[in-house]
């Protein structure tokens, strides 16, 4: 088993030896490169000289193999402070909204985004949505296989705390589900459970962030997805909080 070093190293000049090959040179500019090669470079001193005591040079590029780690951890922690506190006030649900599944191109995956965003607004304003949603997190996601992909979206739902006073929650699914797929115009599949503990809810918060199959080096050996996932997140809001 590698240590953390190690991989990170593995991490790197997997990236960079990728980032150099000609179908990424209309995304990662030689400027960019330059970027994380000098990322990769000061850390590897750091490894070398831990003590060393300056601060160590971060790029902080999203498509940086380590500073994506970092970014996300930083990410991890920040909306766990914040969906805890919530916790206290509020009861709290986990919903998983699936799109259309789309072939690996970016325009069409940016496409099938911009709906679910859309038809999530519309499932919102559904009169048993308004009378028990108060706060939500959302998280947008595309799974990828090798010849296709799946745009979705996680919700953590902060809900009123007598919810059960107007539905239980097999009740809540199967509206959701039914409105989901009437909004969709096709039988897309939809989660719907019940979070609780601070301990499941920290579970959940990490699955969104941080799991290894949410790092961006998941996609280094489908090379067309990474191209295409490094795309769409341009610019990007992945996490959005609901408005206070």
């Amino acid at each position: 088993m590698m240590s953390k070093k190690e991989e990170s190293i593995r991490y790197y000049e997997e990236g960079i030896k990728i980032y150099e090959r000609e179908e990424f040179k209309d995304i990662i500019s030689k400027k960019k490169l330059l970027n994380v090669k000098n990322c990769y470079k000061e850390q590897l001193y750091w490894y070398e000289h831990p003590e060393w005591s300056h601060n160590i040079f971060r790029c902080k590029r999203a498509f940086c193999p380590i500073c994506s780690m970092k970014n996300r951890y930083l990410k991890f922690n920040k909306l766990k402070k914040k969906a805890l506190a919530l916790n206290k006030k509020y009861m709290v649900l986990f919903l998983t909204l699936n799109g259309n599944n789309v072939e690996i191109e970016t325009d069409k995956i940016n496409e099938e985004i911009k709906n679910n965003n859309k038809d999530f607004k519309r499932l919102l304003t559904k009169p048993f949505m308004k009378k028990i949603v108060r706060k939500y997190l959302k998280v947008i996601e595309i799974k990828y296989t090798s010849y296709d992909s799946l745009p979705h979206i996680h919700i953590v739902l902060f809900v009123i705390k007598g919810m059960y006073k107007h539905y239980k929650i097999s009740e809540l699914r199967e509206l959701v589900t039914k409105e989901w797929r009437k909004l969709k115009k096709f039988n897309a599949n939809v989660c719907l459970k019940t979070i609780g503990t601070d301990k499941k809810l920290e579970k959940v918060i990490n699955y969104l962030t941080i799991a290894k199959k949410k790092q961006l080096t998941a996609l280094f050996n489908n090379t067309n997805a990474l191209k295409t996932y490094l795309e769409v997140i341009d610019r990007k809001r992945l996490f959005v909080w609901s408005r206070d």
